[in-house]
């Protein structure tokens, strides 16, 4: 039986959006604190500044798209090189609205891997000389590293393993690791699991002809159009960078 009380009937109007999709605002309720609208502003803002920074990411087999939900990237890894080389890997990013913690990264395909737990949780500071610092960039890069460079796996600290079984196999029977690898590697390409609808939010492949492929990257090259643009127009940088001013000078 459904408990109506946690739901209102009346459920407030969804926050404003651009014309692709991405909240870029809320607007305040009674009694919520001005400050902490802002302080998510400014979290909001990195988080879109961190999407247009991976243009400058050196690892071009990574394929990131901003979901509806801003504190979420869909991902896409296609290996070249390694164990796991041939190997095309879905996965979402997930940020905390705190500033302070660095982003996650869950698999959506299934990855044998010393370094991702049962649940598709990825570790990447796998050893004490591993520092994220809140950068999408270098956690993107780790994940190439730790996917491409078979030298890598030497590096890792036994403490750090989320996958013990994927890790002593490494460690103990080299030839039944890349087995079961190379399973996972034909699983992540099979049509059954490239071409899936996951009930949860992520990159989606279809086969399309060359003029569906046109058509998909106008719209593409419109949506980061229009992102430019609502930029440009509100002038949302200049307005977080005083906010950060502010409030550095009132600490």
């Amino acid at each position: 039986m459904t408990d109506n009380t946690l739901k209102p009937m009346n459920s407030p109007p969804p926050p404003p959006r651009t014309v692709s999709g991405t909240v870029v605002h809320q607007i305040p309720g009674k009694g919520e604190n001005n400050e902490n609208v802002f302080m998510n502003l400014i979290r909001r803002h990195d988080i879109l500044m961190e999407l247009k920074n991976l243009n400058n990411l050196k690892c071009k087999n990574i394929y990131i798209l901003q979901s509806n939900d801003i504190y979420k990237w869909l991902g896409v890894i296609f290996v070249r090189e390694g164990y796991y080389k041939g190997g095309i890997f879905k996965f979402n990013v997930i940020f905390s609205e705190e500033r302070t913690r660095n982003p996650v990264i869950q698999f959506i395909t299934h990855i044998y891997h010393p370094l991702v737990n049962k649940y598709g949780y990825f570790n990447p500071i796998y050893n004490e000389n591993i520092d994220i610092k809140h950068s999408v960039s270098k956690l993107l890069f780790v994940l190439n590293d730790t996917l491409s460079n078979e030298k890598t796996f030497y590096e890792f600290k036994e403490e750090k393993i989320s996958n013990k079984h994927s890790w002593d196999s490494f460690r103990n029977n080299l030839d039944f690791f890349k087995q079961l690898v190379s399973d996972c590697v034909k699983n992540s390409i099979s049509n059954d699991i490239l071409y899936e609808n996951f009930e949860t939010e992520s990159i989606k492949f279809q086969k399309i002809d060359n003029e569906q492929f046109i058509r998909n990257k106008n719209k593409i090259l419109d949506i980061y159009r229009d992102m430019t643009y609502l930029d440009e127009k509100s002038n949302i940088e200049s307005i977080v960078y005083r906010f950060k001013c502010a409030i550095d000078n009132r600490k």
